[in-house]
């Protein structure tokens, strides 16, 4: 399970140097996709499996559907683990999520998210209006049982 957030360095190349946790997790092939937030989501196979199976069961004669899978599916890209616990983030997907050499990636259970830290800082700032929160998630029924 992935959780918390951690800033890290992309190389010029961009290779991303995966911290221990997150390799055990990457040693079966990964994926890497578009976000829905000028993000990219990183899946262990498990996790993509799961989303593409739930992505793939929509009619295909919806035209959200179809973006959806174009957005997941169609922007996804296999990645390796080398001996170094790197991998090689595609240049494509960088650049629509406006990576430079930091990043942050931010655990959300069973895959994560990485960041440019200026679309992150947008999201905190949008976490952090007490006030709208009050109200925003109450649709979702959080508990505890």
């Amino acid at each position: 399970m992935f959780f918390g957030k951690i800033t890290l360095q992309l190389s010029e190349e961009n290779r991303l140097i995966l911290p221990a946790f997150y390799r055990e997790a990457m040693k079966q092939p990964a994926y890497i996709t578009q976000g829905f937030d000028r993000n990219l989501f990183l899946l262990s196979q498990p996790a993509f499996n799961a989303m593409s199976a739930h992505v793939m069961a929509t009619s295909i004669s919806d035209p959200l559907a179809r973006l959806l899978s174009r957005l997941f599916l169609g922007s996804a890209a296999e990645i390796a683990m080398d001996g170094l616990g790197q991998i090689l983030l595609p240049s494509d997907l960088c650049e629509y999520a406006g990576l430079g050499r930091e990043i942050i990636i931010v655990g959300q259970g069973e895959y994560s998210e990485i960041w440019s830290p200026a679309e992150w800082q947008k999201q905190q700032d949008s976490l952090n209006d007490h006030d709208a929160n009050a109200h925003r998630f109450e649709k979702f029924h959080v508990a505890l049982t």
